[in-house]
């Protein structure tokens, strides 16, 4: 089968869209699939790792706004001149494009995955994923399809191997905390790293008895003044891009972390989390989060003191393994493999 994905990724819009199909596109070419990975925006390491997992990468030059129609027809000609014989599937992850986009890919696709979380505009399409968490799932986008089929939900978060085959060996949390994950995605643009070490720093809590774990990507703005904290320090220990997130992750017992898809991440190697929200849309999954008895959730990033960091961390370990263990009964790692079952029996 071919396969057509759309997603971008920048300082600004992070790289969750981009890394979640990432992990569908491997399993997708392991599977005997040829993949396209089109895109507007995308820093030269994601798209070197768009070319190492076997992925052609295919870059857009549009003038035009995305998601409008003229970059629609201007998007639909160019890949129709380059490729021929058009695609099985088109899957678009992106929160610019809706239902006008979509209509003019089915010149070049003939099955159409969207996957969103906003549920804030029309779509056209086959099949609709949201693999986050609401309480009003079943009736979220009734309105805003077609008719599609609808995946909604964390059991098929997007996932990337690594996060199943890790999970096997992933142990409920118990007792007090002893090793800490700092993580706040790939990007990290309102720079939460930083804010949230000089704080722990300044309490003299990186100083004390717990190991630290520093997670960024390597798009990350701020690494030399990031730098300067961790390497005098033992117990930290900093990870840029890493290829081993799941691991990094299983080894802690707790995370002062952003929203989004990382949230997923976590919750299949049962790390609970003190959240605080970079983007509007990463406040709900926070606040079902902590209702679920798993998270606690801090408030969006610009209203965060001092003190909802420093006062959670110290008392947080309390029931921490019912919170690790309501985590792991969320989400299975098993995503990529269902969404591909479903994809393979849609003509």
């Amino acid at each position: 089968m071919k396969f057509l994905i759309r997603a971008d990724a920048s300082i600004d819009i992070g790289t969750g869209h981009v890394m979640r199909c990432l992990a569908l596109a491997k399993a997708l070419i392991i599977s005997g699939s040829e993949v396209v990975f089109v895109f507007q925006q995308m820093p030269d390491h994601l798209v070197e790792k768009v070319k190492q997992i076997g992925c052609i990468p295919f870059y857009l030059n549009s003038e035009y706004p995305v998601g409008s129609i003229e970059d629609a027809v201007y998007v639909s000609s160019k890949i129709n001149n380059a490729f021929q014989n058009g695609f099985d599937w088109m899957i678009i992850d992106h929160y610019r494009i809706g239902d006008i986009w979509e209509i003019e890919m089915y010149r070049i696709a003939k099955n159409i995955l969207v996957i969103d979380d906003l549920a804030d505009r029309m779509h056209i399409c086959n099949i609709l994923l949201d693999q986050n968490l609401y309480e009003s799932s079943d009736s979220r986008y009734n309105k805003l399809t077609n008719n599609a089929k609808q995946l909604i939900g964390p059991s098929y978060a997007l996932l990337r191997e690594e996060f199943y085959l890790e999970r096997q060996e992933a142990k409920t949390r118990s007792g007090a905390i002893q090793r800490v994950l700092v993580t706040f995605g790939g990007t990290d643009p309102t720079n939460e790293t930083l804010k949230s070490l000089y704080t722990l720093e300044k309490e003299g809590l990186l100083d004390n008895n717990l190991d630290f774990d520093i997670l960024v990507g390597q798009s990350y703005g701020h690494l030399d003044e990031l730098r300067k904290i961790v390497n005098y320090r033992k117990n930290m220990n900093l990870h840029i891009q890493s290829s081993f997130v799941a691991a990094i992750m299983k080894k802690a017992d707790l995370a002062i972390c952003s929203g989004g898809t990382l949230t997923w991440e976590r919750y299949c190697m049962g790390l609970p989390g003190l959240v605080i929200a970079v983007a509007e849309n990463q406040i709900h999954n926070a606040m079902m989060g902590e209702k679920l008895g798993i998270d606690r959730f801090l408030g969006f990033h610009s209203d965060i003191s001092d003190c909802d960091i420093v006062n959670n961390l110290k008392d947080y370990h309390v029931d921490l393994e019912n919170k690790s263990l309501a985590a792991f009964n969320i989400v299975d790692g098993r995503g990529v493999e269902k969404v591909i079952k479903i994809l393979e029996t849609i003509n």
